[in-house]
């Protein structure tokens, strides 16, 4: 009595297009479930999936110490979500309207892109502000003591209707 493996009848035929290849590599499909949800999910539930926050260490600084932002932007969703952003640049914060804490105007590429989350993906950003606001491209000047809003959105010119901006408040005080 022969064996299965003495009779080759296990062996495949390369030639032979019904007989499965040797590896499964290249011969499954994949299914793009970020271009899938963004096909199906309603751009307004896209627009709520996502929640923007914007933190610091403390409430109150000594004028000079370093101010330190975390900005954190999650999908509340177990799917995948995109977003379509203004620029390349998908995110961006502000110091009291100064984007970046600079008065200067930022050379940003004017054509749309997108932000894109896994799901339920967290994105965690960390900036340090100095207290200081750029003037010049070679000037900086410090701020005076006070109130400042600190403010993170995704960058769309729709984002405070849509929900997705955050912000928060220091205080600078001897």
């Amino acid at each position: 009595m022969r064996r299965a493996d003495d009779s080759r009848a296990v062996e495949r035929d390369t030639d032979d297009p019904f007989t499965p290849a040797a590896t499964d590599e290249g011969s499954r499909h994949t299914i793009d479930w970020e271009a899938l949800s963004h096909a199906f999910l309603p751009v307004a539930v896209r627009h709520r999936a996502i929640d923007v926050s914007i933190t610091t260490d403390r409430d109150v600084y000594a004028p000079g110490d370093p101010v330190s932002i975390g900005i954190e932007f999650r999908n509340r969703l177990p799917f995948p979500v995109r977003l379509r952003t203004d620029s390349p640049e998908p995110w961006t914060w502000a110091v009291d309207g100064a984007t970046a804490a600079s008065r200067l105007e930022r050379p940003i590429p004017d054509r749309p892109d997108t932000f894109s989350f896994a799901r339920s993906e967290r994105k965690r950003f960390r900036r340090e502000w100095p207290q200081r606001i750029r003037i010049a491209d070679d000037e900086w000047t410090p701020v005076d003591s006070g109130q400042y809003t600190l403010e993170a959105w995704i960058n769309r010119e729709d984002a405070a209707d849509c929900g997705l901006v955050a912000t928060t408040e220091i205080e600078i005080r001897e």
